[in-house]
C-alpha cells in the first residue's frame, strides 16, 4: 500500500520537478538570472502587465463566450447557430500575429486608438473567445433531451432547467474550452509587445532583436511559468466547481 502511494505521488510530482530543474537550468546556461536581477524593477513591471492583459481578456473572453454559445442552444436559435459557428470558426483560424494587426488596422476606424493596451486587450479577447463559445454549445447541446423532459415534466422553468440541469452538466466540456482559450491568451500576450501592449514581449523581442538570449530567456521562461500557473489554478477549480459525478477525470472503464 505504501508503495503504492508513492509510486503514485511520483507520476505526479516527478513531471513537475523535471520541468522546473529544466527551465532552472535554461535561465542559469543563458545568464537570463543576471539580467533579471539587474533589471528586477522592469521585470515586476512586465510581469503585472502580463498577468493584466491576460486576467482582463480571460475575463471577457469567458463571459461573451459562455453567453454566446448559450444564446445559440436556446430554441429559434436553430438556423443562426450555425452561421455564428461558422464565423467563429473562420475566426478561430486567424493567425495571432493577424488578430493583433487586425486590432492595429481597425480600431482607429472607430474612434479608438491603434496602440497601447486597449487594443492588445481587444485582439487577445477575440483570438480566444472562439473555444469557449464552440465547448459551450457542444457541452449544452449534448445533454440529454430525456433527462431536459423529465426535468420540464416536473415543473422546472426554462431558467432553472439552464442553471440547474443543462449547465452543470455542460461544465466539464466548457472548462475544457476555458482552459484552450487561456493558453492561447498567454502565449498571443507577448505579441502585444509588437503595438505597445506591454508585458513580457518586450524582453522577448528585444532579445531576438540583438539576438542574446539571456535577454530572450528572462521573458520567454516566465511566459511558459505562467501559462502553467493557469493551467494549474484552472485544474483545481474544477474539482471544486464541477460535481464529481460529471467530471470527465472521474469516469472510469467498468
Amino acid at each position: 500500500m505504501t508503495t503504492r502511494i508513492i509510486f503514485h505521488l511520483l507520476k505526479r510530482v516527478a513531471p513537475v520537478i523535471l520541468t522546473v530543474c529544466f527551465i532552472a537550468w535554461l535561465y542559469a546556461y543563458y545568464g537570463a538570472w543576471a539580467y533579471t536581477a539587474k533589471n528586477l524593477s522592469e521585470f515586476f513591471k512586465l510581469i503585472y502587465e502580463h498577468f493584466l492583459l491576460v486576467i482582463i481578456s480571460a475575463i471577457c473572453a469567458i463571459v461573451v463566450g459562455i453567453t454566446l454559445g448559450t444564446v445559440m442552444t436556446r430554441k429559434g436559435m436553430e438556423k443562426v447557430a450555425p452561421v455564428i459557428m461558422a464565423v467563429v470558426n473562420v475566426w478561430q483560424s486567424v493567425p495571432s500575429l493577424g488578430v493583433i494587426a487586425l486590432a492595429y488596422g481597425f480600431l482607429p476606424l472607430i474612434g479608438l486608438s491603434g496602440i497601447g493596451m486597449t487594443p492588445a486587450l481587444f485582439a487577445l479577447f477575440f483570438h480566444a473567445v472562439a473555444p469557449i463559445v464552440r465547448n459551450t454549445y457542444a457541452g449544452i447541446d449534448a445533454v440529454s433531451k430525456d433527462v431536459i423532459e423529465a426535468a420540464t415534466g416536473m415543473g422546472m422553468t426554462k431558467r432553472q432547467i439552464l442553471w440547474q440541469i443543462e449547465l452543470p452538466n455542460a461544465l466539464p466540456v466548457i472548462a475544457g474550452g476555458i482552459r484552450t482559450s487561456t493558453a492561447i491568451i498567454v502565449g498571443t500576450a507577448p505579441l502585444a509587445f509588437l503595438i505597445g501592449g506591454g508585458g513580457l514581449g518586450f524582453w522577448i523581442f528585444t532579445g531576438i532583436a540583438l539576438v542574446d538570449m539571456g535577454i530572450m530567456m528572462a521573458g520567454a521562461v516566465p511566459v511558459a511559468l505562467i501559462a502553467m500557473l493557469f493551467d494549474f489554478c484552472l485544474a483545481r477549480s474544477e474539482k471544486l466547481f464541477i460535481s464529481r459525478g460529471v467530471r470527465t477525470d472521474e469516469i472510469k472503464p467498468a
